[in-house]
């Protein structure tokens, strides 16, 4: 099996000026399947595109079933030149429903952290876990939402203390 790998001028046609040609870009990754796209796409979201275009990054990024396409999406998260696009990238993680469980503090921190839109898709991707996470990592974050919920307003009261019972199961 060969590595996978970026076709340059494909990643070049996403950032065309030409909307149909980006459009068919995107059915083109759509079709091949490649998590290597996944930053170059958020790149792309991260642009404002045209409606059209947003809309289908979002779809496909809602799409993708490649277990090491996580940490992308983990990245984007983290990264605050996504911050813009955050609830996107939220979004797609539910949608995808891949296993981010390993990853719930950086959820916590989002629902701490970001405006309550924000919030509530990071708190709908912990709801839709499906794996509960390592014992090491349930302890971080009960020990960070215990630590956040004097400050936290009511709706991320609900969101933390609903994550609380679900980890104390």
């Amino acid at each position: 099996m060969k590595p996978e790998k970026i076709d340059e001028q494909l990643k070049n046609n996403l950032f065309s000026a030409n909307v149909a040609v980006v459009l068919s870009a995107i059915e083109t990754i759509r079709v091949k399947g490649n998590k290597l796209y996944i930053p170059v796409l958020l790149d792309l979201l991260n642009t404002s595109p045209e409606p059209d275009i947003e809309k289908q990054v979002i779809e496909l990024l809602g799409s993708v079933k490649d277990k090491e396409a996580v940490n992308s999406f983990i990245r984007a998260i983290e990264d605050s030149k996504y911050q813009k696009i955050r609830k996107s990238v939220l979004v797609a993680c539910w949608e995808n429903g891949l296993d981010f469980s390993t990853f719930l503090p950086v959820f916590i921190d989002v629902i701490i952290n970001d405006d309550w839109e924000t919030a509530f898709e990071a708190f709908t991707v912990v709801d839709n876990f499906e794996f509960i996470p390592p014992l090491e990592i349930i302890k971080t974050s009960k020990s960070k939402i215990q630590n956040a919920l004097p400050l936290a307003n009511e709706q991320k009261k609900y969101f933390l203390n609903e994550i609380l019972k679900k980890i104390s199961e």
